[in-house]
């Protein structure tokens, strides 16, 4: 991609990558969406599965699934995109489509796609899984602002927006 004027010729790796370049703040768009996107899918699953319960018990077990959302936001999910968007801003102008995470989060990704697949088609009473669904749920959901706001720094402000 020697044609890019930000890209250096020397750069081995811009070459090996080619079309599947994006500008980087185009990665924090990538990550929002997909973060947004699967926690709006996990919420999905957890309404359908509160849904023929008794009011009380849906209350009971949305507010258990807000709890799980405030332990993933604080303690996972938060540092993961802090870490995330920092090494996206410390990395190349330039960046290949799927370096909005680093590849240790992809081997937690496959797994953690692959524990809900065998959750979901356990024996497990749905219930019991509403209250993790809609947690991780709210929490993706949560954390993915971080991206949205990122990227709309780089487009309207700011570089730098507050933690």
């Amino acid at each position: 991609m020697a044609d890019r004027p930000d890209t250096a010729p020397s750069d081995p790796k811009a070459a090996e990558r080619g079309a599947l370049d994006v500008d980087r703040r185009w990665l924090f768009a990538i990550a929002g969406v997909i973060w947004t996107g699967v926690g709006i899918l996990l919420l999905a699953y957890a309404v359908s599965w509160l849904k023929p319960e008794s009011i009380p018990l849906e209350i009971e077990l949305t507010i258990a699934g807000i709890a799980v959302a405030a332990v993933f936001v604080r303690f996972v999910f938060h540092g993961i995109v802090r870490k995330n968007i920092d090494r996206i801003e410390a990395g190349p102008k330039h960046a290949h489509v799927l370096a909005f995470q680093g590849w240790k989060s992809y081997v937690v990704t496959v797994f953690m796609i692959g524990l809900g697949v065998v959750l979901r088609h356990s024996a497990l009473p749905k219930t019991w899984l509403a209250p993790v669904y809609l947690g991780i749920g709210l929490a993706l959901l949560t954390t993915s602002l971080l991206y949205h706001r990122h990227l709309l720094s780089h487009l309207f402000g700011s570089r730098r927006p507050a933690r």
